[in-house]
């Protein structure tokens, strides 16, 4: 049977979720290249897509669905605004989304210690929490190839035109 723990618990992550979306957004147009925006933007379609699962489980369990968004996430947009005039590349658009994933690990781990939901949420953020470390594992193997990258063109710098 589902509790208002279960509900209260699904709305809080649509909340990020719907941060997340904004976040990730901005953050791909900080980003120069093409690959690293393609895959920003599929990591905001896997969050759209947890998202949607996520507002039906919520609609299953005879909750109200919000789209609100938290003060945290608002306050982070804000300092990736500030931020995308000073930095705008890769780096800082995919540290952006993998600060976002991390937040989102941390936040579905807090909820699955959470004793008074039911176990049917407690599945489904289980495998929710798979599927978004996957993605920061390859954000993070996406952040190590463009430092190695910038490493070694410090390396081996490109001589001037003669």
């Amino acid at each position: 049977m589902a509790t208002r723990d279960d509900i209260a618990c699904l709305n809080r992550l649509a909340n990020i979720l719907v941060d997340a979306r904004r976040l990730y957004a901005r953050a791909a147009r900080i980003a120069d290249d093409p690959d690293v925006v393609e895959r920003i933007d599929r990591t905001m379609a896997e969050r759209e897509k947890l998202l949607t699962e996520i507002r039906s489980l919520i609609i299953s369990l005879h909750g109200a669905d919000r789209d609100n968004g938290t003060f945290l996430g608002a306050a982070h947009k804000a300092f990736l605004n500030v931020r995308s005039l000073f930095d705008r590349d890769e780096r800082a658009a995919l540290g952006e989304v993998l600060r976002g994933e991390r937040y989102l690990c941390d936040e579905i781990r807090k909820a699955m210690r959470d004793d008074e939901l039911s176990a049917e949420v407690r599945a489904f953020l289980g495998l929710a929490l798979d599927r978004i470390v996957n993605v920061e594992m390859r954000i993070e193997g996406t952040l190590e190839q463009i430092e190695r990258a910038r490493a070694n063109e410090s390396i081996h710098p490109i001589p001037p035109h003669s």
